[in-house]
């Protein structure tokens, strides 16, 4: 994998470079915040604060009776998915079922798996096995809520892949180039969740 890693880190610094801006998602703190964004930006596009998965966590949040602080799996564990959906005025599916019901089902397992606060994520097997027990939830899902925490990593989505594809001159899988991302990042000593952002971007206005 040296090679690969070699030549991407070489495309990423002539098309890109290592002078990376700030990444402008997250919700560190705010683990259903996190766990919603997670879910419903599968195959979606992200929107802005009233349209997309921005206003699906933000109709969550505004909630009647719910703090501002959207951080315990529970509240989520505890809504039956229908209403869910309607809560957040979405009926959007994925791997055939209602995205709301994949987030109530992780939350139900990442709690029983000790996962129910933000302060609780440790990457653990536990909680990565439990996220991944879910119908909906894979591994760039899971790498994904992570980085809406606060946790460095790459999420390998299409965009991700087209632009490891054009450097490499070939198709890799999400694992790898998750992989060689990270171990991009780790060797220039960046942020390895601003460097998906800004290959991200790059990927979407350029290929």
């Amino acid at each position: 994998m040296a090679d690969e890693i070699s030549t991407l880190d070489g495309f990423i610094a002539d098309r890109i470079g290592f002078d990376l801006p700030p990444w402008p998602g997250g919700w560190p703190g705010e683990i259903e915040a996190a766990l919603l964004d997670a879910v419903f930006s599968i195959q979606a596009r992200y929107g802005s604060e009233n349209s997309g998965v921005r206003a699906v966590v933000k109709k969550w949040k505004s909630r009647s009776g719910h703090g501002e602080r959207a951080d315990d799996l529970a509240a989520l564990a505890a809504v039956a998915p229908t209403k869910l959906a309607e809560i957040v005025q979405n009926n959007a599916k994925a791997s055939g079922r209602l995205k709301a019901e994949i987030v109530v089902d992780a939350a139900t397992k990442l709690c029983k798996a000790g996962l129910q606060h933000a302060e609780d994520l440790d990457n653990s097997d536990a909680q990565r096995k439990a996220y991944l027990a879910v119908k909906g939830c894979g591994p760039v899902t899971w790498a994904y809520f992570g980085m809406l925490l606060g946790r460095p990593d790459v999420k390998a989505d299409t965009w991700i892949l087209r632009f490891v594809k054009a450097a490499l001159g070939q198709t890799v899988s999400p694992s790898d180039a998750r992989e060689i991302i990270v171990a991009i990042a780790r060797e220039r000593g960046v942020d390895a969740t601003k460097l998906d952002h800004a290959i991200w971007k790059y990927a979407r206005s350029s290929l």
